[in-house]
C-alpha cells in the first residue's frame, strides 16, 4: 500500500530530501554494480582456466595408472586434506573467499620401503587437489559475487522505477496542491478586500 502524502511544506521538504538521496546513491550502486561485473569477468575467466588444468592434470594421471596400482594402499593416508587454507577479500564491500593453499597430512615412510614412482606421483595427486580445492573456492567466490550483482541490480531498478518517479510525483502533487492553495487564498483576500472598501464607501456615504 502506497504512502498517504501530506500536502504541506514540511512534507514537499521531506519528499525533497528524501529524492536527493535516492539520486545522490544511485551513481554509488551503479559503480557498485560495475565492479561486480567485471570481477565476475575476472572470476569465471579463472575458472575456466583452472578446469582446463585440472583436466590436463587428471588426463596425465589416467596415463599414470599403472605407478598407481603400485602405491594405491600408501597413498590415501599422504592426500587427507587436514586443511584448506583461504583468505577473505573485499569486493565492493562484499566479503569473498580467496584460496591459499591446501596443508596436507604427512605421516613419516621410508624412500626405501616405497616405489621409487611414490614422490612423483605423490606430488601430482596433491596438486590436482589443490587444483579442485581452489576451483571450488573460486566458484564460491562467482555465488557471492552473483548475488551481490543480482541484490545491487534490484536497487537500482527499485530506486530507477518506482522510488525516484515516485518522489518526483509526489513533490509535482504536493507543490501543485500548495499553489492551488496560495491562488485560492489570494483570491479570497481580493474578495475580502473588495468587500470591506465597498462597505467603507456605504459608509462614508
Amino acid at each position: 500500500m502506497a504512502e498517504r502524502i501530506k500536502l504541506n511544506k514540511v512534507s514537499l521538504r521531506e519528499q525533497k530530501q528524501k529524492l536527493a538521496m535516492y539520486e545522490r546513491f544511485l551513481p554509488a550502486l551503479e559503480a557498485r554494480k560495475q565492479q561486480f561485473l567485471m570481477q565476475l569477468v575476472i572470476v569465471r575467466k579463472e575458472i575456466r582456466e583452472q578446469e582446463a588444468v585440472l583436466n590436463e592434470r587428471i588426463g596425465e594421471i589416467s596415463l599414470w595408472s599403472p605407478l598407481y596400482w603400485d602405491v594405491e594402499k600408501i597413498l590415501p593416508f599422504f592426500i587427507s586434506i587436514l586443511q584448506v587454507k583461504s583468505g577473505w577479500k573485499n569486493v565492493a564491500g562484499l566479503k569473498v573467499p580467496e584460496f591459499q593453499t591446501v596443508i596436507f597430512d604427512k605421516p613419516p615412510y621410508s624412500l626405501f620401503a616405497t616405489p621409487y614412482t611414490f614422490d612423483e606421483v605423490l606430488l601430482k595427486t596433491r596438486e590436482t587437489i589443490s587444483l579442485q580445492e581452489r576451483i571450488k573456492i573460486l566458484k564460491e567466490q562467482e555465488r557471492i559475487l552473483s548475488e551481490g550483482f543480482r541484490k545491487t541490480s534490484q536497487r537500482i531498478n527499485l530506486y530507477e522505477q518506482r522510488l525516484i518517479p515516485e518522489g518526483r510525483e509526489a513533490i509535482r502533487k504536493i507543490a501543485v496542491y500548495l499553489q492551488d492553495q496560495q491562488a485560492a487564498a489570494v483570491g479570497v483576500a481580493k474578495v475580502a478586500k473588495a468587500l470591506s472598501e465597498e462597505a467603507s464607501y456605504y459608509v462614508a456615504g
